[in-house]
């Protein structure tokens, strides 16, 4: 407790800034996800802490999850905007677990992602794809040339006609 000149003991304690919160993750399952605190102990709903990640991930594995039919309810946050983390609450029918049910939808997004990935490369081998070209040729460019001329030339002729 910090001695403040003419301030009472209690008072004084009241003027301590409070510790900052410690927000004990729980067992950790790898360096990027860890259970929190108050998950069932059958892992039937658990709130996953996924570390370095955002929305996009957020958003993709609640879609993934909500696809199965047997969890019940999944959602995901974002603690603070500051904070790169999301918590992702999954709950899950029968006593089945959450854990699993998590680890199936990272499955089938990586598989998605490989899916996208060929379906995008095979695509761009074929070649037919919209090129654009920075160069224009000399003609093009006299071409402009002569039709910004003409539209300044018709502005000089309009403001010259006006009373």
């Amino acid at each position: 407790m910090a001695e403040v000149p003419g301030v009472g003991a209690e008072q004084a304690a009241v003027a301590d800034p409070p510790a900052p919160m410690e927000i004990d993750e729980g067992p950790k399952l790898s360096d990027k996800i860890s259970i929190l605190p108050g998950h069932e102990k059958d892992l039937s709903a658990a709130t996953f802490c996924l570390k370095d990640e955002d929305h996009t991930l957020g958003n993709a594995l609640r879609y993934m999850l909500m696809k199965n039919p047997k969890v019940e309810f999944c959602g995901y946050s974002n603690p603070h905007p500051s904070e790169p983390k999301i918590h992702l609450r999954v709950q899950m029918y029968d006593h089945l677990s959450a854990l699993s049910a998590l680890l199936d939808a990272i499955k089938n997004l990586e598989a998605l992602f490989v899916t996208i990935e060929d379906a995008y490369t095979a695509n761009l081998s074929e070649g037919n794809y919209e090129r654009h070209s920075d160069e224009v040729s000399p003609e093009a460019l006299r071409a402009m040339e002569e039709r910004g001329r003409a539209i300044q030339a018709e502005k000089k002729a309009q403001a010259a006609a006006r009373p």
